[in-house]
């Protein structure tokens, strides 16, 4: 082990850190974009299918191309629901839980506890990111050619800067707008797959009353598909999973900070600061579990 002075061990850390964080969220950008894509072209393929029925022969040419439009989306789902795999959010996952733990502890260090308190607190530091990183080697191909982005360490020099840059920065920049976000990301996906159901069953409705002399009803397929493209991509994304663990973690931390605030608890700074990587730690899990079990119960 190389015998670098403290700012340089955990300069090397907060860089490769950095660079396993960038690798983590293109990875995941790929699932995010691929997820759509499948969603948009199953929606498209029944849509184009649905027109190329109706326009029949006073427009044949037409309904050729929407019925090839139709087939090529068709074709094209597979090739796209490859980057939704369960191998891609695993790796996504285990990426991000690479770079978490590579955070973490560069925080406890900068802090200046267990355990980075002793003299060797470099040489701990470097051993146990070696630890991190020989367990995800798999993976070290992804972040081959990725440059670390030049950015500062954080602002935590001991006990007190910790907790205010790194537990209640996370629960304002992090934990609670991302609740937010999350809860109206699923009510959008809600309030979008309830109208498009609410707007089959006017069609079905109207069908039954007046026949389907409009030629309605090929547009009931469509929507049943539309829904369960929206029903499926909500579920995928686990927007109500991530906004409950979010505003949780958030609640978590902020309790966590008041106890030792107020003199009734978590006194301790080296068990203060475990804690509360602990919850960190525990939310993060907590997501990328859930997000690899739904992923592989949807594809069985």
């Amino acid at each position: 082990m190389a015998n670098f002075d403290a700012s340089a061990a955990v300069t090397t850390v907060w860089q490769r850190q950095g660079v396993w964080s960038q690798v983590a969220t293109a990875e995941k950008r790929r699932v995010v974009r691929a997820r759509r894509t499948v969603a948009a072209l199953t929606v498209g393929a029944a849509v184009a299918g649905s027109l190329a029925t109706q326009l029949g022969d006073p427009h044949r040419t037409a309904g050729r191309c929407l019925a090839i439009l139709a087939g090529a989306a068709l074709l094209l789902v597979p090739v796209a629901a490859r980057w939704t795999s369960r191998e891609s959010v695993h790796a996504w996952t285990r990426l991000r839980s690479v770079s978490e733990a590579l955070k973490a502890d560069v925080h406890r260090y900068l802090a200046g506890v267990a355990p980075f308190a002793g003299a060797d607190r470099d040489q701990v530091l470097l051993r146990r990111a070696d630890t991190v990183l020989d367990d995800a080697g798999d993976l070290a191909a992804r972040t081959l050619g990725v440059a670390p982005v030049a950015r500062p360490l954080p602002d935590v020099r001991d006990v007190p800067s910790y907790l205010a840059a790194r537990v209640r920065g996370q629960v304002a920049g992090y934990y609670a707008p991302m609740a937010e976000r999350m809860g109206r990301l699923a009510s959008r996906i809600r309030w979008a797959a309830t109208a498009v159901t609410v707007a089959s069953a006017l069609l079905a409705a109207t069908v039954g009353v007046l026949g389907d002399g409009l030629g309605l009803t090929a547009w009931l397929g469509v929507a049943a598909t539309t829904t369960t493209a929206l029903v499926g991509y909500g579920a995928a994304q686990q927007y109500e999973a991530q906004q409950i663990e979010f505003a949780r973690t958030a609640d978590q931390l902020t309790r966590l900070c008041l106890t030792r605030e107020t003199g009734h608890g978590w006194t301790d700074d080296d068990a203060f600061v475990a804690e509360a990587e602990r919850i960190i730690s525990v939310c993060n899990e907590g997501w990328m579990a859930k997000m690899i079990e739904e992923d592989g119960a949807a594809q069985q």
